[in-house]
Protein backbone atom coordinates (compact mmCIF):
# COMPACT_ATOMS: atom_id res chain seq x y z
CA UNK A 1 0.00 0.00 0.00
CA UNK A 2 1.19 3.36 -0.70
CA UNK A 3 1.58 5.10 2.63
CA UNK A 4 2.89 8.98 3.37
CA UNK A 5 5.80 9.04 5.85
CA UNK A 6 7.20 11.55 7.47
CA UNK A 7 10.08 13.64 6.01
CA UNK A 8 12.10 15.59 8.88
CA UNK A 9 13.16 18.56 7.88
CA UNK A 10 16.66 18.37 6.92
CA UNK A 11 18.88 21.31 6.31
CA UNK A 12 20.25 21.07 2.97
CA UNK A 13 24.10 21.67 2.26
CA UNK A 14 24.16 23.82 -1.00
CA UNK A 15 27.39 22.37 -2.74
CA UNK A 16 25.62 18.97 -2.64
CA UNK A 17 21.89 19.74 -3.24
CA UNK A 18 20.62 20.27 -6.48
CA UNK A 19 21.47 23.50 -6.65
CA UNK A 20 24.86 23.42 -6.46
CA UNK A 21 25.41 27.36 -6.55
CA UNK A 22 23.55 29.57 -4.12
CA UNK A 23 23.51 33.29 -4.37
CA UNK A 24 24.54 35.66 -2.21
CA UNK A 25 21.22 36.79 -0.43
CA UNK A 26 20.32 40.40 0.43
CA UNK A 27 18.94 41.65 3.63
CA UNK A 28 16.58 43.60 2.13
CA UNK A 29 15.31 41.59 -0.66
CA UNK A 30 12.60 42.32 -2.52
CA UNK A 31 9.42 41.04 -1.20
CA UNK A 32 8.05 40.35 -4.67
CA UNK A 33 11.07 38.82 -5.54
CA UNK A 34 9.62 36.07 -8.50
CA UNK A 35 8.93 32.68 -7.55
CA UNK A 36 10.53 29.80 -9.95
CA UNK A 37 10.62 25.94 -9.97
CA UNK A 38 14.62 25.71 -10.41
CA UNK A 39 14.56 21.25 -10.33
CA UNK A 40 12.92 18.52 -10.08
CA UNK A 41 14.56 14.87 -9.02
CA UNK A 42 13.01 11.64 -8.60
CA UNK A 43 14.95 9.50 -6.64
CA UNK A 44 15.20 6.01 -7.32
CA UNK A 45 14.16 6.48 -11.15
CA UNK A 46 12.72 3.63 -12.67
CA UNK A 47 11.46 2.35 -9.19
CA UNK A 48 11.86 -1.50 -9.65
CA UNK A 49 9.66 -3.26 -6.80
CA UNK A 50 10.39 -6.85 -6.55
CA UNK A 51 8.06 -9.53 -4.75
CA UNK A 52 6.61 -7.81 -1.68
CA UNK A 53 9.36 -4.94 -1.17
CA UNK A 54 8.25 -1.43 -0.56
CA UNK A 55 10.20 1.42 -1.78
CA UNK A 56 10.55 4.69 -1.24
CA UNK A 57 10.08 7.37 -3.56
CA UNK A 58 11.37 10.88 -2.97
CA UNK A 59 10.71 13.85 -4.88
CA UNK A 60 13.05 16.71 -4.50
CA UNK A 61 11.98 20.16 -5.75
CA UNK A 62 14.82 23.16 -5.74
CA UNK A 63 12.91 26.55 -5.60
CA UNK A 64 13.92 30.16 -5.72
CA UNK A 65 11.96 32.41 -3.67
CA UNK A 66 9.13 29.76 -2.99
CA UNK A 67 7.35 30.07 0.49
CA UNK A 68 5.18 26.88 0.01
CA UNK A 69 5.49 23.56 -2.39
CA UNK A 70 2.74 21.00 -2.90
CA UNK A 71 3.91 18.21 -4.54
CA UNK A 72 1.82 15.30 -6.11
CA UNK A 73 2.40 11.59 -7.31
CA UNK A 74 0.33 10.32 -9.71
CA UNK A 75 0.23 7.32 -12.56
CA UNK A 76 -0.72 7.69 -16.18
CA UNK A 77 -3.95 5.87 -15.92
CA UNK A 78 -2.35 1.99 -16.31
CA UNK A 79 -3.91 0.23 -13.82
CA UNK A 80 -5.59 3.25 -11.83
CA UNK A 81 -5.28 5.29 -8.56
CA UNK A 82 -2.51 5.16 -6.01
CA UNK A 83 -3.65 4.00 -2.84
CA UNK A 84 -2.26 7.31 -0.68
CA UNK A 85 -3.37 8.68 2.33
CA UNK A 86 -3.29 10.99 1.00
CA UNK A 87 -1.07 11.56 -1.90
CA UNK A 88 -1.07 15.46 -2.88
CA UNK A 89 -0.15 17.86 0.16
CA UNK A 90 3.10 20.17 1.16
CA UNK A 91 6.06 19.44 1.08
CA UNK A 92 8.76 19.76 3.63
CA UNK A 93 11.36 22.91 3.33
CA UNK A 94 15.17 22.35 4.06
CA UNK A 95 16.68 24.81 6.59
CA UNK A 96 17.76 27.54 3.88
CA UNK A 97 17.91 31.60 3.38
CA UNK A 98 15.09 33.07 2.17
CA UNK A 99 15.60 32.67 -1.69
CA UNK A 100 16.80 29.37 -2.54
CA UNK A 101 15.05 25.98 -0.89
CA UNK A 102 14.65 22.87 -1.15
CA UNK A 103 11.64 20.53 -0.91
CA UNK A 104 10.98 16.66 -0.27
CA UNK A 105 8.37 14.43 -0.38
CA UNK A 106 8.61 10.56 0.19
CA UNK A 107 5.64 7.76 -0.91
CA UNK A 108 5.89 4.22 0.01
CA UNK A 109 5.17 1.86 -3.49
CA UNK A 110 4.80 -1.81 -3.27
CA UNK A 111 3.78 -4.68 -5.57
CA UNK A 112 -0.44 -3.23 -5.19
CA UNK A 113 0.60 0.31 -6.88
CA UNK A 114 0.18 0.72 -10.92
CA UNK A 115 3.29 0.14 -12.92
CA UNK A 116 4.54 2.44 -15.53
CA UNK A 117 4.76 5.84 -16.36
CA UNK A 118 3.66 7.93 -13.45
CA UNK A 119 4.17 11.90 -12.85
CA UNK A 120 5.31 14.02 -10.27
CA UNK A 121 3.48 17.21 -10.09
CA UNK A 122 4.71 20.71 -8.43
CA UNK A 123 3.07 24.21 -7.23
CA UNK A 124 4.88 26.62 -5.61
CA UNK A 125 3.69 29.80 -4.32
CA UNK A 126 6.13 33.16 -4.11
CA UNK A 127 6.07 35.62 -1.61
CA UNK A 128 3.80 38.12 -3.59
CA UNK A 129 1.12 34.93 -4.04
CA UNK A 130 1.97 34.07 -7.04
CA UNK A 131 1.66 30.24 -8.32
CA UNK A 132 3.91 28.80 -11.14
CA UNK A 133 3.92 24.76 -11.96
CA UNK A 134 6.00 22.41 -13.34
CA UNK A 135 6.23 18.23 -13.76
CA UNK A 136 8.58 15.64 -14.00
CA UNK A 137 7.94 11.83 -14.76
CA UNK A 138 9.32 8.52 -13.94
CA UNK A 139 8.90 5.13 -14.38
CA UNK A 140 7.53 1.99 -11.75
CA UNK A 141 8.35 -1.57 -12.90
CA UNK A 142 7.31 -4.72 -10.67
CA UNK A 143 9.24 -8.15 -11.40
CA UNK A 144 7.02 -11.43 -10.81
CA UNK A 145 8.66 -13.98 -9.60
CA UNK A 146 6.89 -16.24 -12.08
CA UNK A 147 6.86 -15.68 -15.41
CA UNK A 148 3.98 -16.76 -18.07
CA UNK A 149 4.03 -20.02 -18.08
CA UNK A 150 3.75 -21.97 -21.87
CA UNK A 151 5.53 -21.40 -25.37
CA UNK A 152 5.60 -18.19 -26.59
CA UNK A 153 4.06 -16.87 -29.77
CA UNK A 154 5.76 -16.76 -32.97
CA UNK A 155 5.00 -15.15 -36.59
CA UNK A 156 6.76 -15.05 -39.99
CA UNK A 157 6.30 -11.26 -41.22
CA UNK A 158 6.63 -9.65 -44.46
CA UNK A 159 6.41 -13.09 -46.41
CA UNK A 160 6.68 -12.56 -50.52
CA UNK A 161 7.36 -14.61 -53.01
CA UNK A 162 7.90 -13.18 -56.38
CA UNK A 163 7.86 -11.24 -58.93
CA UNK A 164 4.50 -11.74 -59.21
CA UNK A 165 3.06 -12.89 -62.23
CA UNK A 166 6.40 -15.11 -63.12
CA UNK A 167 6.91 -16.29 -66.56
CA UNK A 168 7.50 -20.05 -66.30
CA UNK A 169 10.49 -21.73 -65.50
CA UNK A 170 12.44 -18.79 -63.98
CA UNK A 171 13.12 -18.34 -60.33
CA UNK A 172 10.58 -17.38 -57.71
CA UNK A 173 12.59 -15.60 -54.42
CA UNK A 174 10.77 -16.55 -50.90
CA UNK A 175 11.68 -14.07 -48.55
CA UNK A 176 10.36 -13.51 -44.75
CA UNK A 177 11.31 -12.49 -41.34
CA UNK A 178 10.56 -15.19 -38.48
CA UNK A 179 9.89 -13.17 -35.02
CA UNK A 180 8.87 -14.15 -31.68
CA UNK A 181 6.74 -12.06 -29.14
CA UNK A 182 8.82 -10.32 -26.45
CA UNK A 183 5.57 -9.68 -24.05
CA UNK A 184 2.38 -11.28 -22.89
CA UNK A 185 0.04 -8.94 -21.65
CA UNK A 186 1.68 -5.96 -19.71
CA UNK A 187 4.17 -8.37 -18.91
CA UNK A 188 7.91 -7.97 -21.14
CA UNK A 189 11.47 -10.03 -20.97
CA UNK A 190 14.12 -8.27 -19.74
CA UNK A 191 16.65 -11.22 -20.32
CA UNK A 192 16.55 -12.11 -16.70
CA UNK A 193 13.01 -11.55 -15.23
CA UNK A 194 9.89 -11.04 -16.88
CA UNK A 195 8.70 -7.62 -15.25
CA UNK A 196 5.47 -6.02 -15.22
CA UNK A 197 4.71 -2.73 -16.77
CA UNK A 198 7.03 -0.03 -18.27
CA UNK A 199 6.27 1.25 -21.68
CA UNK A 200 7.49 -1.98 -23.95
CA UNK A 201 4.42 -3.25 -24.24
CA UNK A 202 2.18 -1.31 -25.92
CA UNK A 203 0.15 -3.59 -28.64
CA UNK A 204 -3.55 -4.38 -29.11
CA UNK A 205 -2.91 -8.15 -29.46
CA UNK A 206 -2.04 -10.76 -26.60
CA UNK A 207 1.51 -11.50 -27.68
CA UNK A 208 3.25 -8.37 -29.12
CA UNK A 209 6.94 -6.25 -29.04
CA UNK A 210 8.29 -9.26 -31.81
CA UNK A 211 12.00 -9.84 -31.85
CA UNK A 212 13.69 -11.89 -34.30
CA UNK A 213 14.37 -15.59 -34.16
CA UNK A 214 17.19 -16.58 -35.81
CA UNK A 215 18.74 -20.40 -36.72
CA UNK A 216 15.40 -21.79 -37.16
CA UNK A 217 13.88 -24.07 -39.84
CA UNK A 218 11.46 -23.15 -42.44
CA UNK A 219 9.54 -25.53 -44.87
CA UNK A 220 8.73 -24.44 -48.20
CA UNK A 221 5.52 -25.89 -49.39
CA UNK A 222 3.43 -25.44 -52.55
CA UNK A 223 -0.40 -25.41 -53.39
CA UNK A 224 -1.06 -25.80 -57.14
CA UNK A 225 -4.01 -23.64 -58.03
CA UNK A 226 -5.85 -26.85 -59.98
CA UNK A 227 -6.43 -28.92 -57.23
CA UNK A 228 -3.61 -31.33 -55.92
CA UNK A 229 -2.40 -31.09 -52.29
CA UNK A 230 0.53 -29.52 -50.30
CA UNK A 231 3.49 -30.66 -51.42
CA UNK A 232 6.94 -30.49 -49.79
CA UNK A 233 9.78 -28.45 -51.79
CA UNK A 234 12.50 -27.29 -49.25
CA UNK A 235 14.27 -26.60 -45.95
CA UNK A 236 15.74 -23.36 -45.09
CA UNK A 237 17.33 -22.00 -41.92
CA UNK A 238 16.76 -18.43 -40.66
CA UNK A 239 19.77 -15.87 -39.90
CA UNK A 240 20.77 -14.39 -37.06
CA UNK A 241 18.15 -11.75 -37.69
CA UNK A 242 15.33 -13.72 -38.19
CA UNK A 243 15.20 -12.70 -41.93
CA UNK A 244 14.98 -16.28 -45.03
CA UNK A 245 15.70 -16.29 -48.48
CA UNK A 246 15.76 -18.43 -51.09
CA UNK A 247 14.99 -19.01 -55.27
CA UNK A 248 13.28 -21.67 -56.43
CA UNK A 249 12.35 -22.16 -59.94
CA UNK A 250 8.09 -21.79 -60.97
CA UNK A 251 6.94 -24.36 -63.12
CA UNK A 252 2.47 -23.46 -62.01
CA UNK A 253 0.17 -20.79 -60.45
CA UNK A 254 -0.50 -21.39 -56.94
CA UNK A 255 0.31 -20.80 -53.53
CA UNK A 256 3.45 -21.18 -51.32
CA UNK A 257 3.69 -21.32 -47.88
CA UNK A 258 6.28 -21.02 -45.34
CA UNK A 259 6.36 -23.46 -41.99
CA UNK A 260 7.91 -23.05 -38.81
CA UNK A 261 6.67 -25.71 -36.67
CA UNK A 262 7.71 -24.67 -33.13
CA UNK A 263 10.24 -25.67 -30.64
CA UNK A 264 10.03 -26.40 -27.23
CA UNK A 265 8.93 -22.98 -26.05
CA UNK A 266 8.21 -21.83 -29.01
CA UNK A 267 4.76 -21.96 -30.93
CA UNK A 268 4.61 -22.50 -34.72
CA UNK A 269 3.20 -20.43 -37.32
CA UNK A 270 3.06 -20.09 -40.79
CA UNK A 271 2.47 -17.57 -44.31
CA UNK A 272 1.53 -18.06 -47.60
CA UNK A 273 1.11 -16.10 -51.11
CA UNK A 274 0.05 -16.74 -54.18
CA UNK A 275 1.79 -16.45 -57.41
CA UNK A 276 0.49 -16.57 -60.97
CA UNK A 277 2.83 -17.97 -63.72
CA UNK A 278 2.97 -17.15 -67.04
CA UNK A 279 4.21 -18.81 -70.30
Amino acid sequence: MMKRIATALVAAAMGASVLTVAAPVLADSAPDAEVSIESIKVTPDPVVIRGRENVSVTATVGTVNATDVKIDFEPTGQGGQPDCNPCPGAAKASASDSQWKTWDKTIVLDRHDPAGKWYVYVEATGQDGKVVTAKSSFYVKIVQSRPHQGPRATRIAGFDAGPEPVKKNRKLSLSGKLETARCYGDWWFDGDAYVVGGSRCQDDYRWHNWRQLGWQEIKVYFHRAHGGKWEYVDTIETNPDGTFYTKIPAYWSGTWKVVFEGSRGLYGSSATDYVKVVR
